[in-house]
This record gives structure tokens, C-alpha cells and sequence, in this order.
């Protein structure tokens, strides 16, 4: 007969670490909710629609971005702890880069072609697109380590043209640039033994939120770090910091409690954020979280503990289990979106066009998966240094004894 407690005992609660299985989460549809809202976002501007998709001017998308942020970094801190640093930046580099090199060539030599072709074009042809000085090969070459501040082309010869939001083909990819910079500086965390000391990262976060805090209630500091002033820091400081919030969760998962209340908690505290006021600029105009540093930002990164909950209790686990379609939406959905503007889907109004994105948007993604992704990420087990082993030990020679490689668990 089972024991009654005692009556001073207690159940205690379960903790993140212990709830959340590596291969049974919702994370990955998670994902691809914030990629469809980002799509959704976008598809206002795109289509020159006036809706105001927006939470105290913050854009949806925006909000989906830095949801993007925390659930990367609670996933990529479980990377950056179980692999070596070697193969830690080339998981990194093939979850990124080669579904995104793919993405620039299709955007290069197909999308911006079909719009040169349907505009009356010079009497040279397709010969003026392809040696313009932002042609498609100049496209490639300022676009291919990720759209950074310094190199980036967003026009190609001209083209996207004759579309209610001109001069950029892809407007959702310049924040991987960031994200690719968020596992750097990971990396540099474990390198300097900070994620075997949690303490040290638990304190670059919060000497980094606390920074934010610091010039966004600044005026004279908060005027420095604009879209036309330091924007590169201001882009950073803000996508790292809710990067690192959901890199903490990982390192103290143990410790973190798995509550129902806590993610009520920082939800509602998220949102209330949102609607604190952002000020005016020089001229009058309310400032924009997506331009400047602002209050409205300060409690984002609670977002990362709400996603990480909800992806533990969303009963989702099979959707994107296997095939995350969540990049690939994320890195076609503009440039369809211009294509559909092109087409003047946008005529039809806002629920048409919005459906006929997605549309075109999911087979690419799909195809992207297939094709590019999935056999990008078959190649994250290399082991380089045994793959140099073979190679350099003659044929017939006894092979070196070494001790066997552990097996890693799973990688996002």
C-alpha cells in the first residue's frame, strides 16, 4: 500500500532540464509559426497594404525575430556544449550558409531575371543585366557571407522594379548576419570556459541587458545608437541579448523551474513591455523599436523562457520533427512576395495575396529542405580529423589506436 506523504513534504516541481526532450518538443513548429508571421508581416509592405500589423509599433515580424533568437540560443548552447569548437562552427556553417547560398543563386538567376524580362528592357537585353555594376555576380559576391553593414546589395540590376516596396529583393536575410554572430560569440564563450563556468555567461548577459537598459533611459547616449548611427551595435546588442537569455535557460536548466506560472509571468510582462512608450525622435515622430533603442525593448528577452515552455507542452512534437521547413519560408518568402507584387496579386487584396505567398513560399521551402538542407546537415557528423587520418596513413599500414569517438546527440 502506497505511503501518504508527510504533511510537511511537498511535490516538487519539475525542472526545465528534466521536461524537455532533445527529440519530442514543439520547437520546430514553433518556428515555423514565427517564419509564417514574419511572411505575414512582410506581406503588408510588400503588397503596399495599409494594415498595421504592429504592437505599439513593433512589427510582428520583429517580435518573431527575436522569438527566432531565444529558441536559438537555448538549441545552439546544447550545440556549442556537447561538439568541440571545430565541429561546432561547421554544424553552424551547414545549417546556415548552404540553403542560403542556394536562396541568392535562385533570387540571381531567376527571380531578378523574370522582373528585367516583364519591364520594357534596353535594347542590350539580358546582357545589361548581367554586366550591370549590381548585376548578379556583384549580387553574389557582396551577399554570399551573409548580408553584412559593410558589403551588402539588396538591388539587382535595377530589379525588384515596378512593385509597391522597390530596391530589395530579400529583406528577411540580413538578420542571419547577426545570428551567425551570436554563435561566434558562443563560441568565444566556451573557449574562455564560460559555459563551463554558466557564472560567466549569466554575467556578459546581464552586463549586456543592463547596458541596454543604460542608453535606451540615456537620451544623450540613446540618440548615438540609431538606424543611421551605430546600427550595426544597436542590431547586435539587441539580437544577442535574448540570444543569450535562451542560451541561460540551457545552462541552467537544471535549476530553472518548468512553470505553467513563470511562462504566464514573462508573457505578460513581455507584452506590457511592448506598450511602454517609445518616445519621439528630432522631429517629432514616435521613435520606431526597429530604428532605435527604445523602452519598449527592455523586457524582450523574456520572450525566450515563454517559447522555450511552449515548446515543451505544445502537443506538436511531430510537426517539423524530422523536416524543419521554417528557413526555407524564412529565406523565400520575400522574394515571392515581390514576384506576387510583380504579378499584381495584391489587386485581389490583402488575404489573397497573403495566401498566394504562402503558396508559392511552402514548395520552395520544401525544396529547400530536400534538396539542399537535408543533405548540407548529413555532413555535420564529419570527422574532419579522422577523414585526415585515412588520408595521410598509407594503405596497408596499421591504423593509429585511438580510444572511439562518442556518439553526440542530437544537433538543431
Amino acid at each position: 500500500m502506497e505511503q501518504a506523504p508527510s504533511p510537511g513534504s511537498s511535490t516538487r516541481r519539475p525542472t526545465i532540464g528534466e521536461s524537455f526532450s532533445p527529440r519530442h518538443n514543439s520547437l520546430n513548429f514553433l518556428r515555423l509559426v514565427l517564419a509564417l508571421l514574419v511572411l505575414a508581416d512582410h506581406s503588408v509592405g510588400l503588397g503596399g497594404f495599409t494594415y498595421n500589423l504592429t504592437v505599439n509599433q513593433t512589427s510582428i515580424a520583429t517580435i518573431a525575430v527575436f522569438g527566432f533568437f531565444g529558441i536559438s540560443g537555448y538549441l545552439i548552447a546544447g550545440s556549442a556544449v556537447r561538439n568541440r569548437p571545430g565541429r561546432y562552427l561547421w554544424q553552424r556553417f551547414l545549417r546556415i550558409f548552404p540553403g542560403f547560398w542556394v536562396c541568392l543563386l535562385v533570387t540571381a538567376f531567376l527571380f531578378g531575371v523574370v522582373n528585367y524580362l516583364v519591364q520594357p528592357a534596353p535594347l542590350c537585353g539580358l546582357s545589361c543585366y548581367f554586366h550591370s555594376t549590381t548585376g548578379p555576380f556583384e549580387y553574389l559576391y557582396r551577399n554570399w557571407l551573409l548580408p553584412n553593414p559593410a558589403l551588402v546589395q539588396f538591388r539587382i540590376s535595377g530589379t525588384p522594379n515596378s512593385v509597391p516596396y522597390d530596391a530589395v529583393w530579400n529583406g528577411s536575410v540580413w538578420t542571419l548576419f547577426y545570428e551567425f554572430l551570436c554563435y561566434l560569440g558562443l563560441l568565444a564563450l566556451a573557449l574562455a570556459g564560460g559555459l563551463r563556468r554558466r557564472a560567466v555567461t549569466l554575467g556578459v548577459t546581464v552586463g549586456l541587458w543592463a547596458l541596454i537598459v543604460v542608453i535606451t533611459l540615456t537620451p544623450r547616449l540613446s540618440k548615438q545608437f540609431t538606424l543611421t548611427h551605430h546600427s550595426f551595435f544597436m542590431n547586435l546588442f539587441k539580437f544577442a541579448v535574448v540570444f543569450l537569455v535562451g542560451a541561460l535557460i540551457y545552462l541552467y536548466r537544471e535549476r530553472i523551474p518548468d512553470s505553467g506560472w513563470l511562462a504566464l509571468a514573462c508573457t505578460a510582462l513581455f507584452f506590457a513591455g511592448l506598450l511602454l512608450p517609445n518616445g519621439h525622435d528630432h522631429h517629432g515622430a514616435m521613435r520606431n523599436p526597429l530604428y532605435f533603442f527604445t523602452d519598449s525593448f527592455i523586457l524582450v528577452p523574456l520572450i525566450a523562457y515563454s517559447l522555450i515552455w511552449l515548446g515543451i507542452h505544445l502537443p506538436f512534437q511531430k510537426l517539423g520533427a524530422r523536416n524543419d521547413y521554417s528557413y526555407g519560408i524564412y529565406i523565400y518568402a520575400y522574394p515571392i512576395g515581390q514576384l506576387m507584387a510583380l504579378a499584381e496579386v495584391q489587386s485581389w487584396g490583402y488575404p489573397a495575396y497573403l495566401a498566394a505567398t504562402v503558396a508559392a513560399t511552402v514548395p520552395l521551402a520544401v525544396a529547400s529542405w530536400w534538396l539542399v538542407e537535408k543533405h548540407a546537415l548529413r555532413l555535420k557528423k564529419v570527422d574532419a580529423r579522422a577523414l585526415a587520418q585515412r588520408i595521410v596513413t598509407p594503405s596497408g599500414a596499421a591504423p593509429v589506436d585511438r580510444a572511439p569517438v562518442p556518439v553526440e546527440g542530437a544537433d538543431p
